[in-house]
């Protein structure tokens, strides 16, 4: 029997008679099919939380406060309030469980909706590392669990990632973070990957189940990137720049600083200006110094450190014969550079000369193979000769004869750079007794055949040939005694691209046949 039914026999008279009366309770359709006298907004919640029922049809409520609430027919609520005949507002009871909700007037009892009680949760959430260096990546986690009853994991709720810059202002997803839904032990997590210091949270949407939760902000630390153009030696007397850039391309202040015994100095500071940033260094003496460069922390980002940059300052000119730790720094910035220096050493002596001189061509400076002033300050900013013809796979071998230089590339980069003499563009007599004139071929070749010993003509003597076309060209050494004085810094060949003997040596297996060979002005 329906509570309406219920009402009617306590008093004594039909439903008709009692709803002539004024009794507002509406009778059920069916017993399992009860009809509610109102509805129930929201339909679920937590203790302590306000609802509203709102009557239907002809209910009305009594306003008198006389009219009591149940929640599951077992617990009633201390709250209620009567906002108009049809509205009531009623707190949830502490010890409310889910089930019916029903408005008690007297005798008679107004049945409504169920009413789902949320099971209160409780988070966790992690952010690691909470500090990273630009161009990293963070991994920002969180947990849900049920506190009411027992601890278990909830899954499948729906978590945002919310982010905020510095740790003010509103609150936005994520950028490129979708939502997510936690798995059967809770737990969610993303990767993220910020730019600038700011804070992480978590926010888990509310289910009729469960109620809303979000976690406490996590403060998230970025590192920028300072990278410093690499410089290795800087002449004494003269000025030297110490450039980079810092990453991401944020302007401010940035400082340089000089290892003094084990301490490190402020010797100057400037603006960057979209990220990049220049200092002007002036070495008084011989010696070998350290610099870094630093960004201080701000709002924006963490305190930022470069690399140590080692320079040795220099105050000579190095020629044949030198040598010492200016020599060896040299060598190390060359061989950076991609220029055939021959083996470690800090003797100045032909293959320094011939990578030296192979620079000093691509830069555009007078070809003698010293280092001079003008060799070391162009070092930190150098022009860098580039492939005309890139093969992504494999080795291949190009020859500019308007810079006299030699490239050998692997997959498509510049490997070994080295010094080369070809065709100066004379005439001569050639073995055959006839006029010709010094030329080398230009177009695409590949090395087709390899004598591995001394070859000897009537123009002259070919150390290890490596020969790219069908008249005799070559790359070869000389079979010079002295292993590098082979090779002037001009066009001197009949044809052939002459290389020292000591870089045959190195390279006779790298111009292996089929190498393609491009030559070009």
């Amino acid at each position: 029997m329906s509570r309406w039914l219920r009402a009617a026999a306590v008093t004594g008279c039909t439903a008709l008679l009692c709803a002539t009366a004024g009794l507002s309770a509406s009778p059920a359709a069916a017993d399992d099919a009860p009809v509610t006298s109102f509805t129930l907004a929201p339909a679920f919640g937590q203790a302590g939380q306000t609802l509203t029922l709102t009557a239907q049809g002809t209910t009305t409520f009594p306003t008198d406060g006389s009219a009591g609430v149940t929640f599951n027919d077992d617990v009633t609520a201390t709250s209620i309030q009567a906002v108009s005949p049809t509205v009531l507002d009623v707190v949830v009871p502490t010890n409310a469980s889910t089930g019916p909700v029903a408005v008690v007037a007297g005798t008679t009892t107004y049945d409504g909706p169920t009413f789902t009680l949320q099971q209160s949760t409780a988070w966790t959430a992690t952010l690691a590392p909470a500090l990273l260096t630009f161009g990293h990546k963070a991994v920002v986690g969180a947990k849900l669990e049920t506190t009411r009853t027992l601890t278990l994991p909830v899954s499948g709720a729906v978590a945002t990632l919310q982010h905020r810059l510095g740790d003010s202002g509103a609150w936005h997803r994520a950028p490129g973070a979708a939502d997510e839904m936690t798995s059967d032990d809770g737990t969610v997590s993303w990767k993220v990957q910020p730019a600038s210091n700011g804070e992480y949270r978590v926010h888990f949407a509310e289910t009729p189940e469960y109620g809303a939760a979000v976690s406490d902000p996590l403060e998230m630390r970025v590192r920028p990137q300072i990278t410093v153009q690499p410089v290795t030696a800087a002449p004494v007397g003269s000025n030297t720049r110490i450039a980079g850039s810092v990453h991401p391309h944020v302007s401010g202040r940035v400082v340089l600083e000089r290892l003094q015994g084990s301490s490190w100095h402020h010797i100057g500071s400037t603006q960057a200006h979209h990220g990049k940033f220049g200092f002007e260094i002036d070495p008084s003496t011989y010696s070998l110094l350290h610099y870094r460069v630093l960004r201080p922390g701000d709002a924006t980002h963490h305190v930022a450190l470069s690399r140590v940059l080692t320079i040795q300052a220099v105050h000579r000119v190095l020629v044949y014969g030198s040598s010492g730790a200016d020599v060896l720094a040299l060598q190390k910035r060359l061989r950076a550079l991609h220029y055939d220096v021959g083996s470690k050493s800090s003797y100045y002596g032909w293959d320094m000369i011939h990578a030296v001189t192979a620079f000093e061509k691509v830069q555009g400076f007078a070809r003698n193979g010293d280092a001079g002033p003008d060799v070391w300050a162009r070092l930190a900013y150098p022009k860098r000769p580039r492939l005309k013809y890139r093969s992504v796979h494999g080795t291949s071998v190009e020859v500019n004869l308007t810079k006299q230089i030699l490239m050998i590339a692997k997959n498509g980069h510049v490997w070994r750079i080295l010094d080369t003499s070809t065709a100066g563009g004379y005439t001569y007599t050639d073995s055959a007794g006839l006029q010709a004139t010094a030329i080398t071929p230009t177009g695409h070749f590949v090395i087709q055949y390899k004598i591995d010993h001394l070859v000897k003509d009537k123009l002259g003597t070919l150390w290890r040939p490596s020969y790219f076309d069908s008249s005799g060209d070559a790359i070869h050494g000389e079979g010079d005694s002295n292993y590098g004085g082979d090779v002037p810094p001009y066009a001197a060949s009949h044809g052939c691209v002459r290389i020292t003997d000591l870089a045959v040596n190195r390279y006779y297996n790298v111009f292996a046949i089929g190498v393609p060979v491009w030559i070009y002005h």
